[in-house]
């Protein structure tokens, strides 16, 4: 009896949840590898085989839809070690100082809604590539912005990276996403919450805090890329609608520089204000100012 062999390509899927304010969205994640099979002529198991291959012959056939992402940020605040913990289910040693020499573009396919996406991540080290130059070489669909929570020099670096991409008008046509890294080491932190949040929007993006050393995040910032992604390219016009309706409604000043003469509020000497409508105007702003830090953590809505 004569044995043959067949290359069956074998697909791993890890499921996980994403979940903000209760709603929770099933994503897997897949991965392949080759093993090698020994198969009968004839038998039911080579018959079911032949037909587990054709299949996946036939989904490749069509393809995930592809889409760039550009990591940008200071050396050392983690972009690395995202990516690498974006490409595999298991735990990646957050400080292996090698994991930062992996620079270049790494895949991974994500079933997203019954859809499914393959996300290329572009990781260039400053070194071979400026911030300004990854902006204009590539064309991604979304820009991934990292700063270190314990180094204070980075938030001025992915500052410069929004002011870029504002300028260019990508924040209102791409997604971007603001991600505070490295949140576990508590007792180092020097940038809190509020000042990513601030920042975020002030540009009008998305914000989201992670560390790889304990995992935390890394899963919801992977979602929250595509979902932003596909947000974007499905909703065009409302996209620059929202843009423009935030712009106007809650920013006196463009973040790129001071507040002009005619935009920053009047002041009137001798004008009297009742102490209500005094309250009234900070609980608006207050309220207005909440309301716009939650949507920019929500990164499963424009």
């Amino acid at each position: 009896m004569s044995i043959t062999y067949l290359f069956l390509s074998l697909f791993f899927f890890r499921p996980f949840i994403a979940f903000y304010h209760g709603v929770t969205t099933d994503v897997v994640r897949r991965c392949s590898t080759e093993h090698l099979t020994a198969s009968y002529p004839g038998s039911a198991r080579n018959s079911a085989a032949g037909s587990l291959a054709s299949s996946r012959e036939s989904s490749a056939s069509q393809g995930p839809t592809p889409y760039r992402v550009l990591m940008l940020g200071a050396p050392a605040v983690g972009k690395s070690s995202l990516v690498s913990q974006f490409m595999t289910s298991e735990y990646l040693h957050a400080y292996d100082t090698s994991i930062d020499d992996e620079s270049g573009e790494k895949t991974v396919s994500v079933l997203l809604a019954g859809e499914e996406s393959e996300l290329t991540f572009i990781d260039h080290s400053s070194a071979e590539m400026t911030p300004e130059t990854c902006i204009s070489t590539y064309e991604p669909h979304a820009y991934c912005v990292v700063y270190s929570t314990t180094d204070r020099a980075s938030v001025r670096v992915a500052e410069e990276v929004l002011q870029t991409l504002w300028r260019s008008d990508y924040v209102s046509a791409r997604a971007v996403i603001l991600v505070g890294n490295k949140v576990d080491l508590v007792r180092s932190r020097l940038v809190s919450t509020e000042e990513g949040k601030s920042m975020a929007t002030s540009y009008d993006c998305k914000f989201i805090e992670t560390s790889v050393g304990i995992n935390h995040n890394v899963d919801e910032l992977l979602v929250g890329l595509l979902t932003q992604i596909r947000l974007k390219l499905e909703n065009p016009e409302r996209t620059r609608d929202l843009f423009r309706k935030r712009s106007r409604k809650n920013r006196s000043k463009s973040p790129l520089g001071s507040c002009s003469e005619n935009n920053s509020p009047k002041k009137y000497r001798g004008s009297r204000t009742s102490t209500s409508l005094k309250v009234r105007n900070l609980l608006g702003k207050v309220w207005a100012r909440d309301s716009k830090s939650k949507s920019c953590e929500n990164l499963h809505v424009l």
